[in-house]
């Protein structure tokens, strides 16, 4: 309460202080210059007031303001002429309103002087009372000073509603500022958050420049988790923050936790809320900065009711939240889940979908980046209001639309329009309703349209209207329709054949007027293997491949990445030249990759629409890719059944062959033991002898061959390298073959230096030998066998030759396959793992093993090996 004493503490002279008409008038003019001089602030206008009226109309005056309940009067500010008049004012306190006129209250003690009361009234209503204590005692105010004191009460009641009205509109304003900086933060972090592509970048978005906060944090948990683990803090030590908080069991008793399992927030406004609410958690003030934050909050992060995380905000002052910063912390919290969950879909998805995810990417960036178009409009449709949005989604300028009827309406929607109109004049609005305008070169735009009924003070109703162009939208879910289809149709077929046809013909008419379908062909480069046309002959030559030609899908295999061309050029296919029977306007071809392997590439060829780096080529390629890949895997999975089921067969086969040999073999010379008393001749326990020996052997082979696959399958083929002669080892295993040799009546030749020294794994090299040398013997049908090693400073040369059945050509590149084998098994036996396991040896010695071979003249086998390991 103020308080305006009088100048001097000197009691004026009552007879002097008598104001007379003249003083009235100039004492009226005083008060309106006075008034109007107080910069329209409350406080100033009630002390001017009473300071006005002392002491020149009364002794003492005060002045009391209503309650916001209207049941209270409150004094306000004072101004006394005398310390007397001081205790007549302090009488008065705070007391029940009185609805009346004015009049004389009550008196207070036994030296109280009569006063008169006026109500403060303001377009009929009252906003207080002025109290005026008279000059002299027991003199009352005559007729003309109570009409004085009634002006400057009107007055001042004026003054004091302006002054209010302008406080009030100051309030408004510094809230809309707030809105307005609120809305511009909200719009940069969202802008920021349509361009993350993981958790960690949209944590550090949301939670560093999210609010502004003293501090904030943001845990995440995935499904099935059962703890709440950290993700991104700001504003407290990062090893204390991690250390007490950065896995947080679900079931503690924590505003973490609560706001998960509620899926609600928790809004902490004073500093005693924490721990009163949560003791569990009270190790949380510990973390805080010098001192615990006086008020927090704690935002479930929700997406399609499921619950990602909190997100948590730290203030440096204790305050309730209002319902409008309620409302932004948890739009924040929606935008900060949606990018949430977009991080971790984007985060699951394959390198393959980088090209359309940043195309994604900056089409919604560039749609964030565009504000919505603003219009206001009179209810029959002429534009009074026009921003620049408006100007860049249509095309008009502000000068050219206003006041005149808005010409983004096409002649077809304008019953449409005016109806709105009609709806906005009733005083309902659109809301997100999709219609369709027209640009100023007469193109349609889809858009998406809000109305509201304005009135303006004075004014006529009008039409506020707001417009988004929903075209990308449009395209987006037209893209989707064309993606979902083309997986059903890529989805219903695994035949490789098949499926290239198929997605030949995804893009046919409706995308493009050609489409090729191309594989990597290791021989002969870039091969075409399906094509599809809108028009027989459209865009090929017959026996040439599809638009744009074999060397720019040779170029894009190679490189991995997209080419395409609109209109013509030097360099063009001859298909779209303009003298081409069928010339077209643009070509597109995309690689076709997976897991980082490029299998091919489509093109695309189209009179009618332009392409461009971010096509929707880019998805359809990468889905054609996982289809052909899933068809070849497919196709090398039944491949794989099959050799399985034949090694299988051929296994027990071979496995069972020598058992049964030996089987006989026993039988035989116990059945001679029986039948004579001498006992079996030596020759024919010999030769008997010989035979198990033999099939012993075999079966220790064929059983060692076995281990090997596993060993060199699990990656355990281990090798010790040792000095060796290489021409000593030669010799060595074509003295083991001697009895096998004369048997079969194979002559062999050796052609080997006197030494031929390096170091090599003995036992692995002397395996591979004598596999080479018993398929020579095998296959040679009893043909020369030459063996020939040679050597230079760095290698050695070893070549096996026979003159035997050979090996036809399109058998030779699968000849080191394992279970591959280029003769039928019934005729030859074995697993057909020999050559396999002999070129993984040499391999892994550094080394190379390779065949040439002619049907019905020989092969000849050459394994090149390094003197020095590795």
């Amino acid at each position: 309460m103020a308080a305006v004493p009088v100048r001097n503490n000197e009691a004026p002279d009552p007879g002097a202080l008598l104001p007379g008409v003249e003083e009235r008038l100039a004492l009226l003019a005083e008060a309106s210059r006075v008034l109007a001089d107080v910069s329209l602030e409350p406080p100033i206008v009630m002390e001017r007031l009473c300071g006005l009226v002392v002491p020149l109309l009364g002794s003492a005056c005060a002045l009391r303001l209503l309650s916001e309940d209207g049941q209270w009067l409150h004094t306000v500010a004072t101004a006394e002429a005398s310390p007397e008049a001081r205790l007549r004012v302090e009488s008065l306190g705070t007391r029940e309103a009185r609805t009346g006129e004015a009049g004389v209250p009550p008196e207070v003690g036994a030296r109280a002087a009569p006063a008169l009361v006026l109500p403060l009234h303001v377009r009929g209503g009252e906003l207080g009372t002025l109290t005026v204590w008279e000059r002299v005692e027991g003199r009352p105010l005559d007729a003309g000073e109570r009409v004085l004191l009634r002006e400057l009460a009107d007055r001042a009641a004026l003054t004091l509603d302006v002054a209010r009205a302008y406080a009030a509109e100051r309030r408004a304003r510094q809230a809309a500022e707030v809105a307005a900086d609120r809305l511009a933060r909200l719009q940069r972090v969202t802008a920021e958050l349509s361009q993350v592509l993981s958790e960690e970048d949209a944590a550090e978005v949301v939670v560093d420049r999210g609010v502004g906060a003293r501090g904030g944090g943001l845990w995440r948990v995935e499904a099935g988790d059962t703890h709440a683990r950290l993700l991104r803090s700001t504003g407290y030590d990062v090893r204390s923050m991690a250390e007490a908080c950065g896995s947080m069991p679900l079931d503690a008793h924590t505003p973490i936790t609560e706001a998960i399992r509620e899926a609600r927030p928790v809004w902490l406004e004073t500093p005693d809320a924490l721990p009163t609410r949560f003791p569990v958690a009270a190790v949380l003030r510990g973390l805080m900065p010098e001192r615990p934050a006086p008020s927090s909050v704690w935002l479930p992060l929700r997406v399609d009711g499921q619950v990602l995380g909190t997100l948590m905000f730290a203030f440096s002052e204790p305050h309730a939240f209002a319902a409008d910063e309620r409302a932004f912390l948890e739009l924040l919290a929606h935008h900060a889940a949606q990018a949430l969950a977009r991080a971790r879909l984007l985060e699951q998805e394959q390198r393959a979908r980088l090209a359309l995810a940043e195309a994604n990417q900056r089409l919604a960036a560039i749609i964030q980046a565009s504000p919505a178009a603003i219009m206001l409009l009179d209810l029959d449709g002429t534009v009074r209001l026009w921003n620049p949005a408006a100007e860049r989604v249509f095309g008009w300028t502000a000068d050219e639309v206003l006041g005149r009827f808005l010409p983004a309406v096409p002649e077809e929607r304008r019953a449409e329009f005016r109806r709105n109109l009609e709806v906005v004049a009733r005083g309902d609005g659109l809301s997100g309703v999709e219609t369709q305008r027209q640009r100023r070169d007469g193109s349609a735009v889809p858009v998406a349209l809000w109305t509201a009924r304005v009135q303006p003070p004075g004014g006529p109703v009008q039409c506020l209207s707001v417009v988004v162009d929903i075209s990308a939208r449009v395209r987006g879910e037209r893209a989707q329709r064309f993606l979902a289809e083309a997986g059903e149709v890529l989805a219903s077929s695994l035949e490789q054949d098949e499926t290239l046809e198929r997605v030949a013909h995804l893009a046919v008419p409706a995308y493009a007027e050609a489409c090729g379908v191309f594989l990597a062909d290791d021989a002969d480069g870039p091969r075409c293997v399906a094509t599809a046309f809108a028009d027989a002959g459209c865009c090929r030559a017959p026996g040439s491949p599809p638009a744009p030609g074999l060397a720019v899908v040779a170029r894009v295999m190679a490189s991995g990445l997209p080419e395409l061309r609109t209109g013509v050029g030097p360099d063009a296919p001859e298909c779209v030249r303009p003298d081409a029977r069928d010339a077209v306007c643009a070509w597109l071809c995309v690689p076709l990759q997976v897991r980082g392997q490029t299998l091919g590439a489509l093109t695309f060829v189209s009179s009618r629409r332009p392409y461009d780096a971010e096509d929707l080529a880019l998805e359809l390629a990468r889905r054609a890719a996982l289809a052909i890949d899933n068809a070849r895997l497919y196709r090398e999975a039944r491949q794989a059944i099959r050799l399985r089921e034949e090694f299988l067969s051929i296994a027990s086969h071979e496995l069972k062959t020598p058992i049964t040999t030996l089987q006989l073999q026993v039988q035989s010379l116990q059945a001679g033991l029986e039948r004579l008393p001498g006992g079996v001749p030596p020759e024919r326990l010999r030769r008997g002898l010989e035979v198990v020996g033999r099939q012993v052997k075999r079966q220790a082979q064929l059983i060692d061959e076995l281990l090997d696959v596993s060993r060199i399958s699990a990656g355990r083929l281990e090798l010790r390298h040792e000095p060796l002669d290489l021409s000593a080892l030669v010799r060595e295993v074509a003295e083991r073959f001697e009895p096998e040799l004369t048997r079969t009546e194979t002559p062999l030749a050796l052609v080997l230096p006197p030494e031929a020294t390096g170091l090599w794994d003995r036992p692995r090299l002397d395996q591979v030998l004598t596999n080479l040398l018993s398929n020579a013997v095998k296959y040679g049908r009893g043909n020369p066998v030459h063996v020939e090693l040679s050597f230079t400073d760095e290698r050695v040369r070893l070549d096996v030759r026979d003159g035997g059945i050979g090996i036809a050509a399109e058998h030779l590149p699968r000849l080191f396959h394992r279970f591959e084998r280029a003769v039928s098994e019934r005729n030859y036996g074995g697993f057909g793992l020999g050559l396999w396991i002999a070129r993984r040896i040499v391999e892994a010695m550094g080394g190379r093993i390779v065949v040439s071979s002619e049907p019905g003249v020989g092969s000849t086998f050459t394994v090149e090996l390094p003197r020095a390991r590795g």
